[in-house]
């Protein structure tokens, strides 16, 4: 059964928005940003190569979503895929009233996704190193994931778990794509990012939304 997909394209006053919260938590984002970097020359969580800048926007691109009012539906959210903490440690950060787990099969990276968690004190963010498909959801949880799922591949996981929403960073014609092979009953919504030339970092990329019915 192919998904039907609702489309919406989003403006710039939605990175507007992204940026606002990103600067009234600067102090803290950067810290996490220094710890990320440190960590990373010695395991590889994010491109080895990667700037200063570049993880600024991947931190801001985490953001969007708190933005635009799409975490109210949950208390507690798992960032499955998590790797070095993105998108589940900026939201932690960001969204301190909200229970998150940073959730990865890749033991190392949540080893040290504690040890930052520790190093700032985040109270409201803890870690499951195993597979989504081994993790307790419980009703009324939700899953962000940024870039480490296709779509299919994740609902498999899942199984029979009580998901309600899933909110996915990805490629808009990606998720475009995965999605219509994948036989759920679920409402979907992709949001593309329309942010204009200046700000190519954003150009093509999009989030999906999906609901149980």
């Amino acid at each position: 059964m192919k998904q039907s997909v609702k489309e919406v394209n989003i403006g710039l006053n939605v990175l507007e928005d992204a940026v606002a919260l990103y600067n009234k938590h600067a102090e803290r984002l950067e810290e996490y940003t220094d710890l990320l970097l440190g960590w990373n020359d010695k395991i590889n969580l994010v491109s080895r190569n990667v700037s200063r800048e570049t993880l600024k926007e991947h931190i801001i691109h985490s953001l969007i979503p708190a933005g635009m009012g799409l975490l109210k539906s949950h208390d507690r959210w798992i960032d499955t895929g998590s790797g070095g903490g993105l998108p589940g440690i900026p939201l932690a950060i960001c969204e301190g009233q909200k229970k998150w787990i940073l959730n990865d099969n890749v033991r190392k990276k949540m080893r040290v996704a504690q040890d930052i968690i520790d190093t700032m004190s985040l109270e409201n963010c803890s870690v499951a190193a195993k597979s989504i498909s081994l993790f307790d959801l419980a009703k009324g949880d939700g899953i962000v994931t940024k870039h480490a799922f296709k779509v299919d591949d994740l609902i498999r996981l899942l199984g029979k778990k009580p998901w309600q929403t899933i909110l996915m960073w990805k490629g808009a014609e990606e998720a475009l794509k995965e999605v219509k092979s994948v036989g759920k009953n679920m409402n979907v919504t992709l949001y593309r990012f329309e942010f204009g030339k200046m700000n190519p970092f954003y150009e093509g990329k999009a989030l999906l939304l999906l609901k149980k019915k």
